[in-house]
């Protein structure tokens, strides 16, 4: 009887030094791990990356409306923007489109949200980096 509680206390004792080890060697969590804007800025430039992005412009409202609103409201950009609107004032998906397929427009959408901190982080967060 006191070899197996002699055993018992052993694989105790083993298994909490294994738990306090663990939790000292771990972050708390993801968030301890911050990564600067300029470290966001050069993953934002890889392709695979701008191509999530592009995706979840079409997908994700919030982003969408973002980079429509300041299309429209750039003056390089104003005319040709109002000119997609007025082909589809309720259709957000089909002026995103033809923001996809107007590479000159694609360029300024993506620099604004290269160029804009909180849109960066936001674009980011959205494909999981």
């Amino acid at each position: 009887m006191k070899k197996v509680l002699f055993i018992l206390s052993i694989v105790c004792f083993v298994g909490f030094t294994n738990t306090v080890n663990a939790q000292i060697k771990m972050p708390k969590s993801v968030e301890s791990v911050k990564v600067s804007d300029d470290q966001m800025k050069k993953m934002f430039d890889s392709p695979d990356v701008q191509k999530q992005v592009k995706e979840q412009l079409m997908n994700n409202p919030e982003l969408r409306d973002e980079a429509i609103n300041y299309l429209k409201d750039n003056p390089e950009t104003k005319k040709q923007m109002v000119e997609a609107i007025k082909k589809n004032p309720e259709a957000k998906n089909k002026i995103m489109k033809y923001i996809q397929d107007n590479p000159e427009l694609m360029k300024k959408a993506m620099d604004y949200i290269k160029n804009n901190p909180k849109l960066l982080k936001k674009a980011m967060s959205l494909i999981g980096m």
